[in-house]
């Protein structure tokens, strides 16, 4: 798989960060132009001292002196010019350290506000792949930019203007030979470039099988699965062998027509000098000059094809990093967004239509809902209908097709997500925790809570129960989404989150579906504390929750097709609430049920949005349904 990223829109991201360490990158420059003057001089002392010794007579004291002072002096020099090629590696060490953090920051960041769409149709393993892949590539791309093409165009030009000087038919030749041989490595590299990303496409998939397999290892082992996620896995990696190959063959075969090339130009060059030689027009020392020279050579256009494959291998390393960072967002805050300012609570939804990319129906044609200042409302219907989507709507993290979407007068779309997000508080039917202290987790809707405060919300939650007989207490880590506390334990920090948050509107999304009757007494117990003074909307399967609503609206295919109270509409005679009362079963509205007893509705463009989203992956989906 390719990406839609050009090598010039790689370039123009990483420049944006470049750019603003200049005065850096022309100190190291400088140092690289200092270093190639001393590694041309250096054999220029040699020269010297080789001559004096072959004109000279053994047992010469001042002959040995002469030849041991230039070539103290070689040493000399070419000391000075290490010590200033490392200077010019720290100097470009600190920008590449200032600059792949900045990227790294910036792109975690955009990444965390792309759209729903594309964390639901993304492994999350392949994302934290794509993006430090390209942050350490930066440093390839950079690296050979400043201390390798730099450098080397530095030598060759010095190279060129000494051998006109010294030897100008050398210097035709090599000039001849320099620019055949970088026409030849530019193509073959650009030719072989595209095996780089082909094979980055299948490296990713390799890191999210891993990370999808890992992170449903109980559901793996509940199955006796490891056996097939074996092969599956090996089958993803035999694919990227196979890739990995074809781009190592076609590298080594480029790198060995280079080395034939400049193994010819080598023989040319050196046969050149033997014949200035033979007709006295070189000295002993300089032929010395021009081999050392010629090795000089030889080693920077070997390392400008190496260099070449390096460089483009780091460019396609880093395409998926900026198609991330260069991804519009679908959510945007206006120039002129203002804060969200909740004085009562009060939410309406008018005239809403929306519908999901690449879908031709919409889940709402013509949705209107006037939720009261403090007013509990539930959303129940069948799967599908455009509950959740009332939501995802409700915090933006999607814009309306047309209509509006109000609070407290307000529209949603002219404040900033921020603000809006932070005055709602959300409880899901699976909550997310992070691998952090469960005393963090509560904070996180309000990271600056004391200790104090973090308790009592635990205790208004009946978290506190299960909280006191761990050792560590509130500084235990509950692991990777919380994996090591129970569905009931881990919502009932998520409720503990939302009493601490204390945000003055509340969404319950089946807060309390699947979970044992005791931890539905905890939580039932702790929801009624939580929804105290809020305008709430609840979304459940359960009439334990929702019994309690001031209004219950029934919500078919994206209309509202009943509304009232729960003893209101189990009066209705025929009605879908009556119906799907009755089906009941443990506390549960079926969704399957009866067939015979009614008609279930069809699939909706809500359903298969997500399904139907991306071509790119297989995905677990992180959005539970209806």
């Amino acid at each position: 798989m390719s990406t839609s990223v050009s090598h010039t829109q790689v370039l123009r991201f990483v420049w944006r960060y470049v750019r603003r360490h200049l005065p850096m990158l022309g100190l190291m420059a400088i140092f690289i132009v200092l270093s190639t003057i001393g590694g041309l001089a250096q054999p220029f002392f040699y020269k010297e001292a080789i001559d004096t010794i072959v004109n000279g007579h053994a047992g010469d004291s001042g002959v040995a002196a002469r030849a041991s002072m230039f070539v103290t002096l070689g040493i000399l020099v070419i000391t000075v010019s290490l010590v200033f090629d490392q200077l010019a590696h720290l100097a470009l060490a600190r920008v590449e350290t200032h600059v792949m953090a900045r990227i790294w920051s910036d792109v975690f960041a955009k990444a965390q506000r792309l759209s729903m769409s594309f964390h639901v149709n993304a492994f999350a393993g392949a994302t934290s792949r794509k993006i430090g892949r390209g942050v350490d590539s930066v440093e390839g791309v950079l690296d050979r930019i400043w201390m390798n093409f730099l450098p080397a165009i530095a030598l060759i030009v010095g190279l060129m203007v000494v051998l006109f000087a010294y030897a100008p038919v050398i210097g035709i030749a090599m000039m001849i030979g320099i620019l055949l041989y970088a026409t030849m490595a530019i193509a073959l590299n650009i030719f072989t470039a595209w095996s780089y990303t082909w094979a980055d496409a299948q490296d990713t998939l390799v890191s999210a099988s891993m990370v999808d397999a890992i992170t449903g290892n109980a559901l793996v082992k509940s199955f006796a699965a490891e056996p097939r996620e074996d092969v599956r896995h090996r089958t993803v990696v035999g694919e990227w062998q196979r890739r990995q190959w074809i781009a190592w063959a076609l590298s080594t075969g480029v790198q060995l027509l280079q080395f034939l090339f400049l193994l010819t130009l080598e023989l040319v060059v050196l046969l050149l000098a033997v014949r200035l030689w033979s007709q006295g027009k070189f000295t002993v020392g300089g032929f010395i000059v021009v081999t050392y020279y010629v090795m000089q050579l030889w080693g920077r256009l070997q390392e400008i094809g190496r260099n070449t494959r390096e460089y483009l291998k780091s460019i396609a390393h880093c395409e998926e990093m900026v198609e991330i960072a260069e991804k519009p967002l679908s959510v945007i805050d206006r120039p002129d967004a203002r804060p969200l300012n909740v004085t009562a609570g009060a939410v309406r939804f008018d005239h809403v239509r929306f519908q999901y990319d690449r879908q031709s129906i919409p889940v709402f044609a013509d949705l209107s809902i006037a939720i009261k200042p403090g007013e509990k409302i539930a959303l129940v219907g069948h799967s599908g209908g455009g509950k959740s989507t009332f939501v995802k709507l409700l915090l933006r993290l999607y814009d309306v097709t047309s209509g509006g979407i109000t609070i407290d007068g307000q529209d949603i779309a002219s404040v900033t997500q921020e603000s809006l997000r932070s005055s709602i508080a959300l409880v899901p039917q699976d909550p997310i925790l992070f691998h952090r202290t469960i005393a963090e987790n509560i904070a996180y809707g309000k990271p600056d809570a004391s200790m104090e405060e973090i308790e009592h919300a635990s205790r208004r939650a009946h978290a506190e129960e299960f909280i006191s007989v761990l050792p560590l207490k509130y500084e235990t880590l509950v692991g990777e989404r919380g994996v090591k506390l129970s569905g009931g334990e881990r919502q009932r920090v998520a409720i503990a989150r939302a009493i601490l948050a204390n945000k003055p509107i509340l969404v319950l999304d089946e807060a309390t579906s699947s979970l044992d009757s005791l931890s539905e007494g905890y939580i039932q117990d702790a929801l009624v504390h939580l929804m105290e003074g809020r305008t709430t909307i609840v979304i459940a399967h359960r009439l334990s929750t929702i019994k309690r609503a001031d209004r219950i609206l029934v919500i078919e295919r994206g209309q509202i097709v009943e509304e009232g109270s729960h003893r209101e509409l189990l009066g209705r005679e025929g009605g879908i609430y009556r119906q799907l009362y009755e089906l009941q079963a443990g506390g549960f509205i079926g969704d399957e049920g009866d067939s015979s007893s009614f008609v279930r509705p069809r699939r909706t463009s809500e359903d298969r949005e997500e399904a139907e989203e991306s071509d790119d992956a297989v995905i677990q989906d992180p959005e539970r349904g209806e």
